[in-house]
């Protein structure tokens, strides 16, 4: 009897759009100085080095990267629209010439202009060149190398640092507005943020999209909060239906410095966000607190790992979100202590509210601990809202729409009493009032 034998398709690599050959013609229209040119093609080697992430790995089990779509997209590459009072402004295309209403942030008076710096990487190559690759290559060691970071890195299409000094007392929060208006283009922005010892500053990034946008947008911010410092970091990204989004963050605390987060994601298709958190020196602490809305068919892709390197460490991060249409979320949450690393203190809660049939999540927190004096904890809860509790509200004259935003904030403000900070608590409030008065309208 023959015998009929049924050959695989090769799906071929995800990443293969992304060539050198695209990586020249697109440096050769960038002014960014040699020497970030020359960091953009050791990023691009290094990521051709590095592994696709396939559901294989543990990292990724739930995350389907073969939704995303890179073939014939055009990397854009992106000035500064305008720069004042702490403030930049960037865009694919068309950018409004200020910050709207809703991401506007709390005024504060503190330490002069010339204890901060902010701008652009170029700006940073010519005054704070030693600051900004220093703080380049911190990352690139203390971090594992993840092959969409280092591509985003490659194909920059913006970037902003900031650098705080020494003993900078609390001042004005430095504020990134990042609209894309762009189609079918890869947008890459980088932000990297350093404060030095014994300094506090506020950072935030809003990341949004005008609704005939299309493309993915893949971003990195990373991080570094020296010994004694403190900083306050807002992130939000709202997106269009047409956008995918990939974002990773990296922080790394050294010893008694203090990170407090809040963040905000709605919209997109699939949304990929990692967050790897570094307790690296004692007496650090990290608060984290996010949300996420999923209104029509977003695919939330969530990973965050909380490593204690060293004892007498401290991290709290809350990750809650609301799915409604036929939106998902997967939810990765990983803790680890190092060998030695004993009195390390460590939370981690994921929370969903599904609204409606036809959502799905799936939720999966970690341990991996070495030490046998730490105090360690997670959770996970995933409720339905049933037809009886909708019928209720529908019953009271509030219409089927209404009725899902009205349980969705009432979800997700167990959020705000967490959140430390007024000035990240009032802009965080602002923010999702903001979105889910957009939500109501439609």
């Amino acid at each position: 009897m023959a015998q009929v034998v049924i050959k695989r398709k090769e799906k071929g690599d995800l990443f293969a759009p992304l060539s050198e050959e695209l990586l020249t013609d697109y440096l050769a229209g960038k002014q960014n100085g040699k020497g970030l040119a020359e960091w953009q093609r050791e990023r691009f080697a290094l990521a051709q080095a590095v592994a696709t992430p396939t559901n294989k790995d543990e990292d990724f089990k739930y995350v389907n990267f073969r939704q995303l779509r890179l073939n014939d997209l055009r990397p854009i590459a992106v000035e500064w629209q305008s720069w004042k009072q702490g403030k930049l402004l960037a865009a694919g295309v068309n950018t409004e010439s200020s910050i709207p209403e809703d991401y506007a942030v709390e005024q504060v008076q503190g330490d002069p202009e010339s204890h901060i710096f902010y701008g652009s990487f170029a700006q940073a190559q010519q005054t704070h060149r030693e600051q900004l690759h220093s703080a380049l290559d911190l990352i690139k060691t203390q971090f594992p190398a993840r092959k969409f970071a280092l591509y985003a890195n490659a194909f920059l299409s913006q970037g902003a640092f900031l650098h705080v000094a020494r003993n900078t007392e609390e001042s004005t929060p430095r504020q990134l507005f990042t609209r894309f208006a762009a189609t079918e283009s890869l947008f890459s922005p980088a932000t990297v943020a350093v404060v030095d010892s014994n300094a506090r500053a506020s950072l935030v990034w809003d990341i949004d999209s005008e609704e005939n946008a299309s493309g993915v947008i893949n971003g990195t911010m990373d991080v570094i909060v020296h010994s004694g410092s403190h900083l306050n970091l807002l992130i939000t990204q709202h997106l269009s239906r047409a956008v995918d989004n990939i974002s990773t963050i990296r922080i790394y605390l050294e010893r008694d410095a203090q990170l407090e987060m809040a963040m905000i994601n709605s919209g997109g298709k699939v949304n990929q966000m990692e967050i790897d958190i570094q307790m690296a020196e004692q007496g650090a602490s990290a608060l984290v607190n996010g949300v996420y809305l999923g209104r029509e068919r977003e695919n939330f892709n969530l990973l965050t790992h909380q490593h204690h390197k060293v004892g007498n460490t401290k991290s709290d991060l809350f990750y809650i979100g609301t799915l409604s249409g036929k939106s998902a979320s997967n939810y990765l949450g990983k803790i680890t202590i190092s060998p030695g690393a004993q009195q390390s203190d460590a939370y981690q809660k994921n929370r969903n509210l599904i609204l409606n049939h036809g959502c799905s999540v799936n939720s999966s927190p970690k341990l991996e601990i070495s030490a046998n004096d730490v105090r360690c904890s997670h959770g996970v809860t995933t409720a339905k809202v049933s037809d009886l509790e909708m019928y209720y509200l529908q019953s009271r004259g509030i219409d089927y729409a209404t009725a899902k935003v009205l349980l969705a904030d009432g979800f997700i403000s167990q959020v705000a009493p967490r959140i430390k900070s007024e000035l990240l608590r009032d802009g965080f409030a602002r923010r999702l009032e903001a979105l889910l008065n957009r939500w109501g309208g439609h």
